[in-house]
């Protein structure tokens, strides 16, 4: 496995649908992450038609907590079905964090906030199914931009000093996923490309978007579209946005 593996782990509940009723012969009923696995698959069939040799590829590993054996054979049976993952993780609750790491997993996703552990980012509902060939990924502004002087902010906005803490050791873990996919945007064009950044800034000023811009840029993400909304509701833009990431560490919850 290349160092500039960008390995994102899935969780099988959001790939597939294990709630609702299946027959045995039936795949799984697709779920929230479908669209994003599809729109990932878009990315590396273009980084390989620029090179054969590309190294710098996402990889994605389905992931499954606690999981029943009838379960497991019934995901693996789906993913053929639909998709091509070349990997898949079942552990306990309790091993969960340590399988991560062993799979040198640089992103968890979940569209659970409360299943989002570190390293980790929420995964976003697709409105249009259909929409695969371009991945969204949507950075917190609020958080990149985050300064020593933004703490007191922060607690005027109701935040206590342990989720404060957590905000800024998440800007920590951003950076070298923001590197990875800064590089990856590089390899295509400004027309046409299967990729696209955003960053959003919900309620900070134009200050905190600028800095959050900087950042990103020192980086090496120069985003394609930037939005500072100044404490207006995200909802609207979010649902025009369609992003398949949201990266903001529960900031905008």
């Amino acid at each position: 496995q290349s160092d500039c593996t960008l390995v994102t782990a899935v969780s099988c509940h959001d790939i597939f649908d294990l709630q609702t009723g299946q027959s045995d012969s039936s795949p799984l009923a697709k779920g929230t992450a479908f669209a994003f696995i599809k729109a990932v698959q878009s990315v590396n069939e273009r980084l390989v038609k620029l090179s054969e040799k590309q190294t710098l590829l996402f990889e994605v590993i389905l992931l499954g907590k606690d999981c029943e054996e009838q379960a497991k054979s019934k995901i693996f049976d789906s993913a053929k079905y639909y998709l091509e993952i070349g990997k898949f993780c079942f552990c306990s609750k309790e091993k969960f964090e340590r399988t991560l790491q062993e799979n040198h997993v640089k992103l968890f996703l979940s569209s659970d906030r409360d299943d989002v552990h570190v390293p980790a980012a929420l995964l976003c509902q697709q409105a249009d199914q259909q929409v695969q060939n371009q991945l969204k990924v949507l950075f917190s502004g609020d958080l990149i931009g985050l300064t020593e002087d933004s703490t007191e902010y922060l607690k005027d906005l109701g935040f206590n000093d342990v989720q404060i803490h957590n905000f800024k050791a998440a800007k920590g873990r951003i950076q070298e996923f923001a590197m990875l996919i800064g590089e990856m945007r590089r390899r295509f064009g400004c027309e046409d490309s299967p990729l696209h950044t955003i960053l959003m800034t919900v309620w900070g000023s134009r200050d905190i978007c600028a800095t959050a811009l900087k950042t990103l840029r020192a980086w090496g993400l120069d985003v394609d579209e930037a939005f500072c909304l100044a404490g207006a509701p995200c909802t609207p833009i979010l649902t025009v946005l369609q992003p398949h990431i949201l990266w903001d560490d529960g900031l905008h919850n």
